[in-house]
């Protein structure tokens, strides 16, 4: 069983390729599965692995992920292989410490947690931009290898050190995520500009189910998780945050639009 949650696609990519490696054709939409009430009560075979495969959010666990591994049940987990595989543009922090908490209130046990890095998609705060193409391209070729290496520890159930992790851990995981969670979920600044053609990408692709339209202009609700799909899905680059996206690039996997 494969959970998952994707924006851009950098973490479904992950998913779809871990689950053809695996021959695990049971996937989990961890958004979707919270937001539409769907029940969360889950059981596995005696030697089916347990997976969550996300993207990390300023440096933590994003909150729809945080919500569905809290509230999800496990009726007859009996030690069976958890793993994490993480995907982050530059830096997952603290992250893994986040989720063997989480894991050690359930009872649960996880010896892989593993990080893949791909292209940065996070354009909204001052200094952060998408990756220019060629960095896009690299980070992606060099996932494939980094993908490979993770599916084989977690097949021999191996432990292997990959994850990405760099300096000022508690600065970024500690200070700057909880302020990220409290405050910058915020689904106010985004808008829509005179390229707007109402075509409704944004609103099928919202992963919590945000965004409807209204007179053929999206509407952003109150349960935005800040992973702007809609701002690097819109066809027409007519999504701005605020300011703070204006004039960066674009990005979701498979295509690039600047």
């Amino acid at each position: 069983m494969i959970c998952h949650f994707s924006g851009t696609g950098n973490s479904m990519w992950v998913a779809q390729t871990v689950s053809a490696r695996f021959r695990d054709s049971r996937l989990t939409d961890m958004a979707d599965a919270v937001v539409s009430g769907n029940s969360l009560n889950f059981s596995l075979t005696e030697d089916e692995r347990l997976g969550f495969v996300f993207p990390v959010h300023s440096w933590g666990i994003p909150w729809i992920v945080r919500r569905f591994i809290e509230k999800m049940s496990v009726s007859d987990y009996d030690n069976q292989l958890i793993y994490c595989i993480l995907t982050c543009g530059d830096d997952c922090g603290l992250t893994n410490r986040m989720l063997q908490k989480l894991f050690r209130r359930k009872g649960w046990q996880c010896r892989h947690i593993y990080s893949v890095q791909m292209p940065n998609t996070y354009v909204v705060f001052p200094g952060f931009d998408a990756d220019p193409a060629e960095l896009e391209q690299k980070k992606k070729r060099e996932a494939v290898g980094t993908l490979d290496k993770i599916m084989a520890a977690i097949e021999s159930d191996t432990p292997i050190d990959c994850y990405l992790q760099k300096g000022q851990q508690f600065l970024k995981s500690r200070i700057i995520y909880p302020l990220f969670c409290r405050f910058a979920m915020s689904s106010k600044p985004f808008r829509t500009t005179d390229k707007c053609i109402g075509c409704g990408i944004c609103v099928k692709n919202c992963p919590t189910h945000n965004i409807r339209l209204e007179n053929g202009r999206p509407v952003w609700a109150n349960n935005c998780t800040q992973c702007l799909s809609c701002l690097h899905r819109c066809p027409q680059t007519a999504i701005e945050y605020g300011k703070q996206s204006v004039g960066k690039g674009r990005y979701y996997y498979g295509k690039r639009k600047e």
